[in-house]
């Protein structure tokens, strides 16, 4: 386990520190910490830690995460006694934008018991979450405040490591077959009458197109029941063959019959597990290794090069973190008075 890492991951948004034990009273310290008062890190607090980063499969000993304990209380004390401080309204606020984050994700609103549930999952209690968030600012504005300068200074990944990047990795960059499609959708009703007049209508719906009488755009408006297309001709977006989602939502059947469609083709009635469509292809778009001038997705102006150069400034803001974090923490722990009890 690298040294420091449990603030460089915080930067990262992915680590939450462990709740003092309610036994550390009366449990015998292995270690204490002093800059600007006495913490003692309790050998009961130390075993839980070890703990969580066994479970995780990480080997570690527990002088290793001792050390890393020692580095988390030295920073948090530092940013105190520099003035860094996050009040309960900022972490309400950040709680609640982590939950518009994943509802963004999702693409679908999430109620709070879910968030809540789901936040429990992660961190076993909201408290702790919101402790973490916290934690997590304070060292992004400590970081911030002692080492902005450096953090300003990311280098530009240089045209020559962005195609080297990408011969080595080109088989990464493998776009799956896709397709552009909308549709005139019912969906399913759970009586089997009902079903079966909706299957009708479309039925008839796509005599009438394929005879010339109406167009698919004028049936989307007068058959569908996907309110989220009507009205934009039926469109809804992308297909893609590996998209794991749509499959288990619509099912293999109805995807492999779509993805078998060209552009310009209109299907007849076509059953989901959700309900019958009739769907028209504009777009078909067969697999393929993209070239580092490609779009990363056929939904997205963003090129294969564009991508590679965000994830190599990403890779070289990560570095330069890392550095400030490590000069920062043998500052603050040359300040510190540091004792270390605890012999494996």
């Amino acid at each position: 386990m690298r040294k420091h890492s449990f603030i460089a991951v915080l930067l990262v948004l992915v680590c939450a520190l462990s709740a003092l034990p309610a036994d550390s009273i009366i449990s015998r310290p292995a270690a204490t910490v002093n800059l600007i008062r006495n913490h003692a890190i309790s050998e009961s607090e130390l075993d839980s830690e070890y703990l969580r980063y066994s479970s995780m499969g990480a080997g570690v000993t527990k002088a290793q995460v001792l050390d890393t304990l020692i580095n988390d209380e030295v920073f948090l004390q530092g940013a105190e006694r520099d003035g860094i401080t996050v009040s309960d309204r900022q972490v309400d606020q950040m709680y609640s934008q982590m939950k518009a984050n994943l509802e963004a994700q999702a693409g679908q609103p999430i109620s709070d018991a879910d968030f809540e549930a789901e936040v429990v999952r992660q961190f076993g209690s909201v408290d702790a979450y919101k402790q973490m968030l916290r934690e997590q600012t304070i060292v992004n504005q400590y970081l911030m405040l002692k080492r902005g300068d450096e953090l300003q200074n990311i280098p530009a990944p240089t045209e020559a490591e962005i195609s080297s990047f990408y011969r080595q990795n080109q088989q990464a960059f493998f776009q799956a077959e896709n397709v552009k499609l909308a549709h005139i959708y019912i969906p399913k009703a759970a009586d089997a009458e009902e079903n079966a007049a909706s299957l009708k209508t479309l039925e008839e719906a796509s005599a009438a197109i394929s005879s010339g009488a109406t167009t698919f755009e004028q049936a989307v408006l007068d058959y569908s029941q996907d309110t989220g297309s009507r009205n934009i001709g039926g469109d809804i977006g992308w297909l893609t063959a590996d998209n794991t989602v749509a499959r288990q939502g619509w099912g293999d059947a109805f995807c492999d019959e779509v993805l078998s469609m060209q552009p310009g083709q209109i299907s007849g009635v076509l059953e989901s597990n959700t309900g019958y469509h009739i769907v028209k292809v504009s777009v078909h778009n067969y697999g393929k290794i993209l070239g580092i001038n490609d779009p990363v997705s056929p939904e997205d102006t963003t090129t294969v090069h564009d991508y590679i150069r965000q994830v190599l400034y990403m890779r070289n803001q990560q570095a330069v973190m890392n550095s400030a974090l490590q000069s920062l923490l043998q500052e603050l722990r040359s300040q510190a008075q540091i004792r270390i009890l605890y012999e494996e």
